[in-house]
């Protein structure tokens, strides 16, 4: 009993101002349990120095994931094709910026082969080898990047659509969980060492977890904001180009005019797919959060959750902790 004990204190200590970053992890792993989705993904992005990897790995034994410190089409490749069974459902990476110091070419056939694995489960090397491509159930990746880097390889990830794979959680630290961490260090509470590995209770099998059609509705409003924050298309609304005091024209940010100014999107599930919208993705968000606190519908303490993550999606406007 010491022994755990002495550990809970040591996570507790070094994870101080976090606690929502992991609440996000943990939903995000729970979203390849549901039935009808697939895994969702996610990019902490933050300061160097912040902790990001060491946050990322302490679910690298979690249920369905694979932990790897760099990847190329290849290596996906490897790993799809060795899991026959589909165990696999989140690939760890603790540091996105390894990959991004692949030469172009590379980098380039592996973003494609992620955004395919993503939402395909699907990994093609056309180089003449026998086999090409290598399918698997789709799988979502669970990594973190600096924000000079993401400031560098954003916009072009938003015109690829790679930014519709994942969520970008954006953060830094403010002045009184710099205080309180700079406090730990000096008691020698916190190090450089791993943290220990969190333990959760994920089901075995996928379950079901229900919204209602009024928190689904919802949901449609709030996709619009998530779209705004990282570069997707809107949903359609209402809002009309204006002119400002100078004459210019400008896009007025999307505005709720009713529920008539939506054009709904449909869910599309065919068995391993389903298609990306930011509608799509808080939805399944609201739904693995339920199921992450052992729910089997959406509460509004999921909806509320939902609303906390899009805050912390502005890369303008990083969330302190």
């Amino acid at each position: 009993m010491q022994a755990l004990e002495a550990a809970s204190v040591l996570l507790s200590e070094t994870m101080i101002g976090t606690e929502s970053l992991s609440e996000i992890l943990e939903t995000i792993l729970h979203s390849a349990h549901l039935t009808q989705a697939i895994p969702l993904s996610c990019m902490l992005i933050g300061p160097s120095g912040a902790g990001k990897s060491k946050l990322v790995m302490q679910y690298q034994s979690a249920v369905g994931c694979h932990l790897t410190t760099d990847v190329t089409s290849m290596g996906l490749q490897e790993i799809l094709a060795k899991d026959r069974e589909e165990k696999v459902r989140f690939i760890i990476l603790p540091d996105f910026n390894l990959v991004l110091s692949h030469r172009t070419s590379t980098l380039q056939l592996t973003i494609g082969n992620l955004l395919s694995m993503t939402s395909e489960g699907t990994i093609r090397i056309d180089d003449g080898r026998a086999v090409k491509e290598t399918k698997h159930g789709p799988i979502g990746i669970i990594s973190a990047m600096t924000r000079e880097m993401y400031a560098t390889i954003g916009k072009k990830w938003i015109a690829l659509g790679f930014s519709r794979r994942f969520l970008p959680i954006n953060y830094d630290y403010g002045l009184q969980t710099r205080e309180k961490v700079q406090a730990s260090i000096a008691t020698g509470k916190t190090t450089m060492l791993h943290l220990p590995e969190r333990k959760l209770t994920i089901p075995k099998t996928k379950t079901a977890v229900s919204i209602s059609e009024e928190d689904s509705n919802r949901i449609i409003l709030y996709s619009n904001e998530l779209a705004h924050n990282i570069g997707w298309i809107p949903l359609r609304t209402g809002s009309k180009p204006y002119k400002n005091k100078n004459g210019t024209q400008v896009t007025a940010r999307p505005e709720f005019r009713g529920p008539t100014d939506y054009a709904k999107p449909k869910a599309v599930f065919t068995g391993k797919q389903m298609e990306f919208s930011p509608h799509i993705v808080l939805r399944t968000l609201a739904r693995a959060h339920a199921l992450r606190d052992g729910r089997d519908h959406v509460t509004e303490d999921d909806m509320g959750f939902v609303m906390q993550v899009i805050a912390f999606t502005r890369y303008d406007q990083p969330v302190m902790l």
